[in-house]
């Protein structure tokens, strides 16, 4: 991007590979989020996504939020995010549509006597009565756990930890809007996030942040769900402490955790933004795993800062959401608990919340670094030391075949991935190896 001058220019060019009112993957406009005072300075972008789901999961009136933003220090910077966020949540969505003809409905029992098939207790995670309360809530899921002898949609995917051969895991663990076959009778037991999808100019890019993700996402619900409280992070470099002077966050505090699990030794961050004054938006959130701590440390504290964004407008234009939020919600969706923790409502409650999540301090400087040019590699050696069937795949939607995007995404049974905010999997083994759900206050990423 730096060869072009002025850049903008030419990412308003790239975007309308992606951005066309009648033929785009994005509507042809995007907006820029508008300056508070007194809130964070910061360059902010959003677009809106065209309704795919509805047309994959065959329900005209199906709502989902898609969170669709780039940010940064520059306007450069949130423009190159929100194209590669819009490319990566397009492709996530329409994916099932290009290997749904390769699905193969069998139970695990017939399967698995042609190759290996991923253990039933990596797709049934619930307790059986969560799994009751989910049946119950979402009806397209079974009320109870999965069994040898149920039909299921399997897909065939290359092992990402030993190279060369395949596995079979649950079509519905790996994408989203995947729906049951009316003709083949399957059932439903685990909802699908996006965890481990993203977009680069390079397959190699798009891997090592798809790994990224799933890496930061399990240390992030295991600190939150489980009694493994994180160490403080306390910033002592002035390259971070000038960077963070400049996004203006007076109004805030600034709580950093060092979220990192010893076998996953990626610096992963979370950061917590808190309101001084018991206002609205109350709290925000957000975590980032780098091979640089400074980095995850900076992208984390953004990200919690665009977050506050989502308080902030749902209260003038979605006053109901934000009721039910703090009142009724079951928190079976990413946008409640987002406003449950901007709410001012009962805020000792929720900082005491927050500060059961931190024990202990760290330096920043103290916290171990990879090397760009070893990460892949590394993150490859982890997540080899963890699990048995991690897999991928290539799903670049052919609508991109003449840009240099590339779409990868990957599936770790093993860690925890993104979960609904009041549904933690109780019984997934890795929450049950770290001593089970402690905390059952839903979590506050969206």
């Amino acid at each position: 991007m730096t060869a072009f001058y002025p850049p903008m220019a030419h990412l308003l060019k790239r975007y309308r590979h992606l951005g066309g009112n009648q033929a785009g993957i994005m509507p042809g406009f995007f907006v820029t989020v508008a300056d508070i005072p007194g809130e964070p300075l910061m360059r902010s972008m959003t677009a809106t996504m065209p309704h795919y789901h509805r047309q994959i999961m065959n329900d005209p009136h199906l709502q989902v939020q898609y969170h669709l933003s780039g940010y940064g220090l520059y306007q450069e910077e949130a423009m190159i995010k929100l194209m590669g966020e819009s490319v990566e949540r397009y492709a996530a969505m329409t994916a099932i549509r290009m290997f749904d003809h390769e699905f193969r409905y069998a139970t695990r029992r017939e399967l698995s006597a042609e190759g290996a098939c991923l253990p039933l207790d990596l797709l049934g995670i619930f307790s059986p009565a969560q799994q009751e309360a989910l049946s119950g809530r979402l009806h397209r899921y079974s009320g109870r756990l999965p069994e040898e002898d149920d039909v299921i949609a399997w897909v065939s995917c290359p092992s990402l930890v030993r190279p060369g051969t395949d596995v079979f895991v649950p079509a519905q663990l790996f994408f989203l809007g995947f729906t049951a076959s009316a003709q083949h009778a399957d059932l439903l037991y685990t909802p699908s996030f996006s965890t481990g999808t993203a977009a680069h100019v390079s397959l190699d890019q798009a891997l090592r942040n798809a790994l990224i993700e799933a890496v930061q996402i399990d240390a992030f619900i295991l600190n939150w769900y489980t009694a493994t409280p994180a160490p403080e992070i306390i910033n002592d470099d002035s390259d971070v402490q000038r960077v963070l002077e400049s996004l203006r966050l007076d109004e805030y505090d600034v709580r950093a955790g060092y979220l990192t699990r010893p076998e996953l030794p990626l610096p992963t961050i979370g950061v917590f933004l808190t309101r001084k004054k018991d206002a609205l938006p109350l709290i925000s959130f957000g975590v980032q795993g780098d091979g640089s701590p400074k980095t995850a440390f900076l992208r984390g504290t953004m990200e919690s800062a665009a977050i506050l964004g989502l308080g902030m407008y749902s209260s003038i234009f979605d006053t109901t959401k934000v009721h039910a939020a703090v009142n009724s919600s079951p928190y079976l969706d990413l946008d409640t608990n987002v406003l449950f923790y901007a709410s001012p409502q009962d805020a000792q409650v929720k900082k005491d919340i927050v500060g059961q999540r931190f024990s202990g301090e760290i330096k920043l400087s103290e916290i171990p670094a990879i090397s760009a040019d070893q990460q892949l590699p590394e993150l490859i050696r982890m997540v080899a030391g963890v699990s048995e069937w991690a897999c991928y795949l290539d799903i670049t939607p052919p609508e991109l075949a003449d840009t240099d995007w590339k779409v990868v995404r990957v599936l770790i049974p093993e860690l925890l991935s993104m979960c609904l905010p009041g549904l933690p999997p109780k019984a997934h083994p890795r929450m049950t190896r770290y001593g089970g759900v402690a905390y059952d206050h839903p979590h506050p990423l969206p």
